[in-house]
């Protein structure tokens, strides 16, 4: 939890409304193919059943 600025209210940092998909984590998969499109909703799928916890997708732009 953390106070936000806008208003002092506590809110955790993985509930707030972002731009963009954003995260934290304590390991990230990084896959590196610049014309690959977002993973679909079945691939974002497999893979968190296979590592047996709930995935983001974040895309960087560097």
């Amino acid at each position: 939890m953390v106070t936000v600025p806008c208003c002092g209210a506590e809110a955790s940092l993985n509930e707030l409304v972002y731009d963009w998909p954003m995260g934290f984590a304590r390991f990230r998969i990084e896959v590196l193919y610049p014309n690959r499109a977002w993973l679909t909703d079945e691939e974002l799928a497999s893979l968190a059943d296979a590592l047996g916890h709930p995935l983001r997708q974040v895309v960087i732009h560097i």
